[in-house]
């Protein structure tokens, strides 16, 4: 996974060639799939769980992708 941008509580990455952006709420991390400058194209969530941080989800970011 490399890391475009991560800045507060988001951060765009790329993983297998594909865009995400990771956002933090403060009570989950959600992974939603963008496009290459991080927008987000879908908000049907396609990632992520509630009490862990934004850290967290980019330090082991394929274990929170949802298997679909």
């Amino acid at each position: 996974m490399k890391i475009i941008n991560c800045t507060g509580n988001k951060a765009h990455v790329q993983y297998q060639g594909k865009h995400y952006l990771i956002s933090d709420n403060g009570s989950e991390t959600l992974i939603f799939p963008s496009n290459s400058t991080g927008r987000i194209t879908n908000y049907a969530e396609v990632g992520g769980a509630k009490s862990v941080t934004l850290r967290e989800v980019i330090e082991n970011f394929n274990s929170y992708l949802y298997n679909f």
